[in-house]
This record gives C-alpha cells, sequence and structure tokens, in this order.
C-alpha cells in the first residue's frame, strides 16, 4: 500500500459516494460521519494494514483480535459491513440474478437460429477459440504485421516511459537473438479474462501465452470482426529466451521443459 495514493483514492471514492447518495442520505452520513471525504481519507490512510506483522497479529487473534482493533481502516468497514452487505444481496437479487436468467435465455433464442454455426458465450468455463497467425490492416492504410521481434524491443526503448527497459534486459542484449519472435498476433476471438491462456499450435504444442488483444479487439464484447480483432500473445520463444538468457532461472526452464 502506498499511502499518498490510498488517501487520494479514498478521497475520490468517498467524494462520489457522497456526491451520488447525497449529503443527507442515512448509508452517506454513517460511512462519512461528521468527516469530510478528505479528512477522513487521510486518517484512513495511515491504516497499518499494509505491515504484515500486524496482519499476521489480527490472523493469530481471530475475530476478537479484529473486534478489538483500534486501526481506522477496520473501524471504518465494520461501522457499515451490514449496510454493505445488504446492498450487495439486494444487487445479486434484483441485477445479476435478472440479467444471468437473460443472458440464459437470449443464449437459448440465438443457439435456435444459428445451431452450431457461432460460439457459445463465455462462461468461465474451458473452452477453445480457433483462429491463424495473421495480422491487421487500419484504414490508414498501415499494415500491422503478424510478429513483433527482440530487435524491436530496443528499437523502442528510449529510456522514457512508457519505453524504459530494465536494466537486466539492458545488459542482456548480446546474448540475445535481434530475430526472435517475441510476439504473435492471431485471429482468435479473444477479450479481458482471457489473458494467460495457452496459445496452441495445429500439433496441440504450446507456442504462447495469451496476454492482450489490439485495439479492435476491445469490441469482441459485444463483435468480432475478422478482418481486424486480433489477439496477442508472447510466444514461446520469448518465455525461454528469457528465462535462459535475461534472468537466469535456468532451475525453472528445466521444470518447464520436463528436465
Amino acid at each position: 500500500m502506498t499511502p499518498d495514493f490510498e488517501e487520494i483514492h479514498l478521497a475520490f471514492w468517498l467524494s462520489k459516494l457522497r456526491e451520488y447518495l447525497t449529503v443527507d442520505d442515512p448509508t452517506a452520513r454513517r460511512i462519512l460521519g461528521n468527516e469530510s471525504p478528505e479528512v477522513l481519507a487521510d486518517r484512513l490512510s495511515r491504516s497499518r494494514l499494509a505491515d504484515p506483522a500486524y496482519r499476521q497479529q489480527l490472523w493469530d487473534g481471530g475475530a476478537a483480535a479484529v473486534a478489538a482493533s483500534d486501526d481506522p481502516m477496520i473501524q471504518f468497514v465494520r461501522a457499515w459491513d451490514e449496510d454493505a452487505r445488504a446492498a450487495r444481496a439486494r444487487y445479486v437479487e434484483q441485477v445479476e440474478g435478472p440479467v444471468a436468467r437473460a443472458h440464459e435465455r437470449i443464449a437459448r433464442a440465438r443457439f435456435r437460429a444459428f445451431g452450431e454455426a457461432q460460439y457459445p458465450d463465455a462462461t468461465f468455463s474451458p473452452r477453445v477459440s480457433y483462429g491463424q497467425v495473421e495480422g491487421w490492416s487500419e484504414a490508414s492504410g498501415r499494415t500491422v504485421p503478424a510478429f513483433t521481434h527482440t530487435a524491436g524491443l530496443y528499437e523502442r526503448a528510449t529510456g522514457h516511459p512508457p519505453f524504459v527497459l530494465s536494466q537486466s534486459w539492458i545488459d542482456a542484449r548480446p546474448r540475445l537473438d535481434p530475430n526472435a519472435i517475441f510476439n504473435v498476433s492471431t485471429s482468435n476471438d479473444v477479450i479481458g479474462g482471457n489473458s494467460g491462456s495457452p496459445l496452441l499450435d495445429r500439433e496441440g504444442r504450446v507456442v504462447g501465452a495469451v496476454f492482450d488483444g489490439n485495439i479492435h479487439s476491445l469490441g469482441g464484447e459485444y463483435f468480432y470482426d475478422g478482418s481486424l480483432n486480433r489477439s496477442v500473445t508472447v510466444a514461446s520463444t520469448a518465455i525461454r529466451m528469457a528465462l535462459a538468457d535475461v534472468y537466469d532461472m535456468s532451475a525453472l526452464l528445466a521444470e518447464l521443459e520436463g528436465q
């Protein structure tokens, strides 16, 4: 926890809570008490919960230790915990439940209309998306290739955010193959939550890990445009290169390679 950031974040959240619920709302008054969002945020940012030793003390002491704690954040949350739980229960009953049931009815209607011609919606269960390695063309006419290479990493490194390389990568440059594939673009249909999914080749071998999508794929939550939507994967060649030649993690690399 960074106290300065926590103070800014809390002040913003508390200000919005007062704005949306209004000053005279009973819940807003219970949460804020007689303090302004800024004063309350300053006090809460001094919580000791960032200290592992203090958290261990609370863990060892159990519920009694938490109830007896004078930590400002613990006291703050305990003061309106019942309100939060009640609001959450209402949200589950009145929002999440009806939305989930509506999604189910829509999915059934789509299945009756389109059969097996379309992928089912993602439901947090394992699913397979098929695609091929390919780049894309922007409306401006610029063509984005399917692969990036190690050399491009250093070509873009300016020493200033967001193109700052760690010293480990700077020192490793002489040891790295500049032509090694770093990232690969594929036409797989992905959206937020797919990060970490393995990319398999036609033989079923893991060749990378999906970690992002291009800007066009953000609309993939609603529709898929095969000419533009792309997933972005860090290639296994880059992962192996990083473990072997940048971070010197030979034991982990041997484990991953089954040695």
